[in-house]
């Protein structure tokens, strides 16, 4: 039988898609895809949360006989083009608890005659601190005072713009995933009280080189050390154990992608650590207060400038996410390989 040229190169290419599809570039196009899908993820989730910041009903007091409400509310949004939600204080006092409270970012205060005061919090959110300050003379003018800015919360000198603490959880969140994938690769073989034991080793260890780093070794930043230490260690695990429950699940290959999902494409851009929370869009904003990094960020801002005003929220999402993935992963442990040695995970 005669084979024709045509014949011929359609039984060769028919050959080298059948050892494509059976060799190991099948696999290098599928993490060649993967990789680049999750590049225009990375880039599309930063630019939404981060890339246009716009401030929306921002809290704000006001103490005054002369300024309503409504007056300082029109006012700000005239000159800012931003939406406030302004409520009425009953004394300096007052205002200036809920700024220690973070639960306004600015106050303004009318006691005595025109000569009025604004005060901002930096601590609370640089960037709605600086769109306040930046439009004062217009705001005063519009309302008939004479403001004077001080801020009664401000950044340390060495974090002007605010972000050290951003990068303490950003840094906490990646090296506990990144931990956990190197110790399943390099030190396989271990039961599973030895896995747990060097993740709480491993984490309370990058906890402390970070705050002592940040802290007294630089003075990036002034902190209390041991509560920073616990809070630090505790991320650095939270992340670790998530990516351990899912080698667990769906594998080692694999097991990065929805690890990475959870903490880069969705914890970080919406921990408000860069940006406030009430700059970003609605999904990450609420998504923020409850994901790992951003009950992070909560907890190092109070440490670090409010430790008078502890707020609990951050620590109970700490404390779910750290009862939840160890559980899950614990469980998933248990159901699939048991709780004695795994001489090598399978893919």
């Amino acid at each position: 039988m005669t084979t024709t040229p045509s014949g011929t190169a359609l039984q060769r290419g028919i050959g080298a898609a059948r050892r494509f599809n059976s060799g190991p570039h099948r696999a290098a196009l599928v993490v060649s895809l993967l990789v680049s899908l999750f590049a225009a993820l990375f880039v599309t989730s930063y630019s939404l949360a981060m890339g246009n910041p716009q401030p929306h009903d921002i809290p704000i007091g006001v103490v005054s006989e002369s300024v309503s409400p409504e007056q300082l509310e029109s006012s700000l949004q005239s000159a800012t083009d931003t939406s406030f939600l302004v409520s009425s204080y009953p004394s300096a006092d007052a205002a200036k608890a809920a700024l220690e409270q973070q639960q306004i970012y600015a106050a303004l205060v009318t006691e005595s005659g025109s000569a009025s005061d604004l005060y901002i919090s930096s601590a609370s959110g640089a960037s709605i601190a600086h769109v306040i300050s930046a439009e004062a003379t217009q705001v005063g003018s519009s309302l008939g005072v004479q403001l004077t800015v001080t801020d009664l919360d401000p950044l340390r000198p060495n974090d002007p713009s605010g972000l050290v603490l951003f990068y303490l959880a950003l840094a906490s969140t990646i090296i506990g995933f990144v931990g956990a994938i190197q110790t399943r690769v390099n030190a396989s073989g271990m039961t599973i009280a030895g896995e747990l034991a060097w993740d709480a080793g491993r984490a309370v260890l990058v906890g402390l080189v970070i705050s002592l780093t940040t802290g007294p070794v630089f003075g990036f930043e002034t902190f209390p050390f041991l509560p920073v230490w616990g809070v630090l260690a505790m991320t650095v695990f939270i992340a670790g154990a998530v990516y351990n429950f899912f080698r667990v699940i769906v594998g080692g290959k694999w097991a990065l992608m929805p690890t990475w999902i959870i903490f880069i494409l969705i914890s970080n851009p919406s921990s408000g650590g860069a940006v406030a929370p009430e700059l970003l869009p609605p999904f990450y904003e609420f998504m923020g207060r409850w994901m790992p990094t951003g009950a992070t960020v909560r907890a190092l801002r109070d440490l670090a400038y409010f430790p008078e005003a502890l707020h609990p929220e951050p620590y109970v999402v700490l404390g779910a996410w750290l009862v939840a993935a160890t559980a899950a992963f614990v469980i998933a442990r248990r159901i699939r390989y048991g709780f004695g040695r795994v001489e090598r995970t399978p893919a």
